[in-house]
């Protein structure tokens, strides 16, 4: 009879074994289960961060042309309401602006691309393309007394998933300009990915960042 009662309390303690992972597994999934629910419907995360990556002048031509990454870092989309280049000048008005750029430098190239209003998934990464037309002289008259450079910026307005407006402006390339006010080349003007869920309004020279990887690649000819 020992014999036959070791076998049967060994096949009592395995099916308990297997009752217990299987109670456990159980737990498991509804706990995920529940933590998916949390995260997509009651915790929410509203973060965009963007990054220009590129700048290119192609001066005697008068075509500008930026490229910029939208990352949502967040739970949420995101919406880009507009995104385009931008000039540091004057407009008519005693105090110098960020002044949109909007002329197109070919009628089949549009502004920006892809179109915009856009949608930026959430966990997704959106590059958009700028494109405008700005004559080396308008960018040379351009240049302000006290850094002695004009200034390219970009400027976007966004929303969030609550509906919450957002303006960001801020400097991304500098014009270096020659004893004989034309332009001599160009560097960048900012290190860092911006916000695009924060109001910031960020006049020239930038930011004083040293070059990382979060600094644009910038290109500009010699005006001759």
């Amino acid at each position: 009879m020992a014999p036959e009662s070791s076998e049967k309390g060994g096949l009592t303690a395995s099916w308990r074994a297997r009752v217990d992972m299987t109670a456990v597994m159980a737990i498991m999934a509804l706990g995920l289960s529940g933590l998916s629910f949390y995260r997509t419907y009651i915790y929410t995360k509203q973060q965009l961060d963007v990054t220009v990556t590129e700048v290119s002048y192609v001066t005697n031509q008068g075509e500008l042309y930026m490229t910029v990454a939208f990352s949502n870092a967040g739970n949420r989309d995101a919406a880009l309401l507009r995104v385009e280049p931008a000039l540091w000048g004057h407009r008519g008005k005693q105090a110098p602006e960020w002044i949109p750029l909007v002329e197109r430098v070919h009628p089949n190239i549009p502004l920006t691309g892809p179109k915009m209003p856009t949608i930026v998934k959430a966990g997704g990464v959106e590059v958009v393309t700028l494109s405008a037309k700005l004559t080396p002289e308008q960018a040379e008259d351009a240049v302000t007394s006290s850094h002695g450079s004009a200034f390219f910026g970009i400027r976007m307005a966004t929303m969030n998933s609550d509906g919450n407006l957002y303006l960001v402006q801020h400097p991304v390339a500098r014009l270096s300009i020659d004893p004989q006010g034309k332009i001599h080349g160009a560097e960048p003007a900012i290190h860092r990915s911006l916000s695009g869920f924060f109001d910031l309004d960020a006049a020239p020279p930038g930011d004083l960042l040293q070059s990382n990887k979060k600094t644009p690649f910038v290109w500009a000819d010699e005006h001759y």
